[in-house]
């Protein structure tokens, strides 16, 4: 988190990636854990990762609909 509020949002991604699958192990709401995804989806489109941001926000819409997230997927289009 400490890389992303510092707009390094390629160091963020890095640090992020590797516990992903593991936020549910450590615990916490489901929306607690949602906020780790959501700020590795904004680390990967504001770091120019858009092709990554994009397969990850069609995962999650598949999985349920989302406003938000249907934004951000047109986002990583435009």
């Amino acid at each position: 988190m400490s890389a992303f509020a510092g707009e390094d949002y390629q160091g963020c991604v890095r640090q992020l990636e590797p516990v992903l699958d593991e936020v549910a192990r450590i615990g916490g709401s489901h929306a607690q854990r949602e906020i780790i995804e959501d700020t590795f989806i904004v680390a990967l489109m504001r770091g120019g990762e858009s092709a990554r941001a994009r397969a990850m926000l069609d995962r999650r819409l598949h999985r349920r609909p989302s406003p938000r997230d249907t934004r951000w997927l047109a986002a990583t289009i435009g």
